[in-house]
């Protein structure tokens, strides 16, 4: 799997909030966001859902994998998407470190990329989950 997921029991801008904040608590900052339903508005005139990327870096495992490999930064920054569905479920989906950067093949880079992975699963960890009930 190449991210992870989680429907949350939060609404979208509190999604938002808890995400920039588990984020944090992780030592991740947010270089970069793209209102995804603004860009499609203004570039495609059509609607769109409420989708923002939240572009993550760690600057310590950033540092170390561009001394491991100086082509890594291609690969930065760690995407997490918040995104409401149409019937209201709000879900924040992350990619997986580990993943991203399985094609640097170096022992050190997939040690780094394990790290930074952990520290990816503690953020969604964080994320209220939301309890789904069946129909």
């Amino acid at each position: 799997m190449y991210h992870f997921s989680k429907v949350v029991a939060a609404s979208f801008d509190d999604a938002i909030a808890l995400v920039t904040e588990a984020l944090r608590q992780q030592g991740l900052g947010i270089l970069t966001e793209i209102d995804v339903q603004a860009a499609f508005k203004k570039k495609l005139d059509v609607d769109f859902r409420r989708y923002k990327i939240l572009g993550a870096c760690h600057p310590q495992v950033a540092y170390a994998m561009l001394q491991t490999d100086d082509k890594a930064g291609v690969l930065y920054p760690c995407n997490v998407v918040v995104q409401e569905h149409t019937d209201g479920r709000v879900e924040v989906s992350a990619v997986d470190p580990l993943a991203m950067f399985l094609m640097i093949h170096s022992p050190q880079a997939k040690e780094i990329a394990l790290d930074a992975s952990q520290k990816m699963q503690a953020v969604m960890a964080q994320l209220p989950e939301a309890v789904l009930v069946a129909a």
